[in-house]
């Protein structure tokens, strides 16, 4: 997508008027710990907190897996956004106006997101000729208006104009047939708020399937979207907790009845990425599918993905044949009971082994196991309670429980790759550099440095003659923020940072020993390296060596 252009002058005084306490603390809970806040990392799992916000500096840091940067790289990295979308949305945050005229490159990308707009706005406009349907759904206007529910009326095709955008869309297809026509519209917003496809659901008995979907695209991806992600995102945020649902009907009615946290899967299984995204903005999960058989089979397919994420799930299982959309519309009554008490999934698990008839319950046992059997290497103590109240309530020996577990093993590895540790002196090093402590000019070769990081900074500031703020560091080389931030919140001593050019400059006279022929050359570089120590003098003293 086309790079937006925003001037570096608001950037900086956006940073300046909002709190990155404030900022973070809106998704995850933050614990005071001396003049910084701590809690575990939201992008890697970890048991231990390593993750610190500093509101002096104003930058987060993880210690764990290295993530780094200001409020803006927090928000762009925890909801997935690009740097112009994240500065927008701490806008939002803040309650702070974002410009309208900053300028936005445009790309094709752009031309097919403000297409897909174009074309929902359209099919919105034409809900009138459905007002029959939704009446009979029990849609109000208010909620269709929330989510943009449209028509799309056999000749769309024709008021849509840029058939090649169309295409693109898959509105129509290559020969030009419009794939959705005479079908009530579900546009489908990303997590950010970008329409990136649309659902159609069938309006009359000979219309099949029931419902289509556009197909995937570089914009949209059935295993990360969550249906209703976008209108819900901020009540979840506020709750701490998520229902999640089967369909597009049951989001959009439990919106109307008040529950603004319900998601759904895209048309397909709840998946992994799906559960990552909820777990990163909930604490709480609730499972509310269909009451039939399907419903119950999404449960405990869904339980498993969570339970593998140390996740332990909440279940809702409505009566049979009802779902959440027919609750909302005929029995709120019910629907409230239910959702003000879901059964936490040990609960459910063991009424599930309880229900089996005794011919079947030793296979019942096994499959229950089989969804908690994560929490094994996950959490230990809660799968040992787990067997416990599963002995108590079949009167099977724990031993025997034990044996009908089949090792689980993790399919995936952890997300982040361990890089190689930033060795102290050259955090010192940079440190002082970005200190003005140590001149950049400083004649050594990028290659002597033992991690990336600091040998990208290093050819950074040598290159820009002069050390970058932290902000412009950020935008052009965000994969650098990390390490930026790491280091910020070090502290080094005058001793420490003279230590480092010490350091830094015996091993750039060993490079030239290793390279050099001359006799007379050598000796004098043997000389000055064997000579060199911290206490040979200042900062001065110690690169004369290597001029």
């Amino acid at each position: 997508m086309g790079r937006k252009k925003i001037p570096r002058s608001f950037v900086e005084d956006l940073l300046s008027r909002i709190d990155i306490v404030d900022i973070v603390s809106r998704y995850v809970s933050l614990k005071q710990v001396g003049r910084n806040f701590s809690t575990l990392c939201p992008f890697h799992p970890e048991k231990t907190p390593s993750f610190v916000v500093s509101p002096e500096k104003q930058i987060f840091k993880c210690f764990g897996c290295g993530v780094g940067g200001n409020a803006i790289t927090f928000v762009e990295k925890y909801e997935n956004l690009s740097f112009y979308e994240a500065v927008k949305r701490i806008c939002e945050l803040s309650g702070i106006e974002f410009p309208s005229e900053f300028s936005e490159e445009d790309s094709e990308a752009d031309k097919i997101v403000e297409g897909a707009l174009k074309a929902a706005r359209f099919f919105h406009s034409r809900i009138d000729s459905i007002k029959d349907y939704l009446e009979k759904r029990s849609i109000e206007k208010a909620t269709a208006e929330r989510f943009l529910i449209g028509y799309a009326p056999s000749d769309y095709h024709k008021h849509l104009k840029d058939k090649e955008i169309l295409k693109k869309l898959h509105l129509i297809t290559e020969k030009g047939y419009p794939f959705f026509r005479e079908r009530l519209i579900i546009p489908i917003f990303d997590h950010s708020g970008k329409i990136v496809a649309f659902g159609g659901r069938a309006l009359k008995d000979n219309q099949n399937p029931k419902y289509i979907n556009s197909p995937e695209s570089e914009f949209f991806h059935k295993n990360r979207i969550l249906y209703g992600f976008y209108q819900a995102k901020e009540q979840i945020l506020k709750e701490k907790e998520a229902v999640v649902v089967e369909g597009y009907f049951d989001v959009i009615s439990l919106f109307q009845a008040g529950i603004e946290k319900a998601v759904a899967p895209m048309g397909t299984s709840l998946t992994e990425n799906h559960a990552k995204t909820l777990k990163r903005y909930a604490n709480r999960i609730i499972l509310f599918f269909d009451g039939d058989e399907a419903g119950e089979k999404a449960t405990l397919r869904s339980s498993k993905i969570f339970t593998e994420l140390e996740i332990e799930p909440l279940i809702i299982r409505p009566p049979k044949g009802e779902d959440p959309d027919s609750l909302a519309k005929g029995q709120p009554e019910i629907l409230a009971r239910l959702l003000s008490n879901p059964v936490p999934l040990t609960e459910y698990l063991i009424e599930r082994v309880k229900k089996a008839p005794l011919e079947t319950q030793a296979e019942e046992i096994r499959k229950v196991l089989d969804i908690f059997s994560p929490m094994k290497e996950k959490n230990p103590f809660k799968f040992k309670k787990f067997l416990a109240e599963l002995s108590v309530a079949t009167g099977a020996d724990i031993k025997w429980l034990e044996k009908q577990i089949f090792h689980y093993r993790n399919k995936k590895q952890d997300n982040y790759v361990m890089k190689v540790m930033i060795p102290e002196y050259e955090k010192a090093f940079i440190k002082g550099l970005i200190d003005k402590k140590i001149p950049v000019s400083l004649d050594i070769s990028p290659n002597i440095f033992v991690s990336e990081e600091c040998r990208k900074l290093f050819v950074l500031f040598k290159m820009k003659g002069d050390i970058p703020s932290s902000i412009e560091i950020e935008q052009e080389y965000p994969e650098l923020g990390g390490t930026i931030a790491e280091i910020a919140l070090t502290k080094f001593t005058e001793e420490e940072i003279k230590a480092s050019l010490c350091r830094i400059v015996k091993k750039e006279l060993d490079r030239r020993l290793k390279n050099t022929k001359d006799f007379t050359d050598r000796k004098k570089l043997k000389e000055l390296y064997i000579n060199l120590t911290p206490e040979v003098g200042g900062i001065e003293e110690i690169i004369s060596c290597i001029h």
